[in-house]
């Protein structure tokens, strides 16, 4: 009767040793497991940040374009209102044409700066962070 409960005891303990065994395989597998979804996880959020820096980039792109052929319409409004103005006569008029030339000229500097500053705060940022970006998935 020992003998039996003896062998009775190693199943047992066999079969608690097999299940450790067993659990801890599992836990590898689930740690295995749950670092791919991290990965994935990060893949993905890698992608959507360079969609979202690409489609930032873009826009950039779209305001300094656009910008630039403004302050150019402007530049060529400026000369135009000056041409317009006779040298000699102090008139209402001559006075209005002269500032709002002036004016013309004063909005395409300030257009200028603003198209510089997009480039500078948006488009150079942006290249950089693509760059690293592209690192990290290489």
């Amino acid at each position: 009767m020992k003998s039996s409960l003896r062998k009775l005891r190693g199943f047992a303990l066999q079969r608690q040793e097999q299940r450790v065994d067993r659990d801890r395989g599992r836990g590898h597998a689930t740690a295995a497991a749950t670092a791919a979804d991290e990965l994935l996880a990060a893949a993905q959020d890698m992608a959507d940040m360079r969609s979202c820096y690409d489609n930032l980039l873009s826009v950039a792109a779209a305001i300094a374009n656009s910008a630039y052929e403004f302050s150019e319409a402007l530049q060529e409004m400026g000369t135009c209102l000056l041409k317009r103005v006779t040298p000699n006569k102090d008139g209402i008029n001559d006075k209005v044409l002269l500032l709002l030339g002036k004016s013309q000229f004063e909005l395409r500097k300030l257009l200028d700066s603003y198209r510089v500053h997009v480039l500078n705060t948006i488009t150079t940022p942006s290249l950089s962070l693509l760059n690293e970006l592209q690192t990290v998935e290489v």
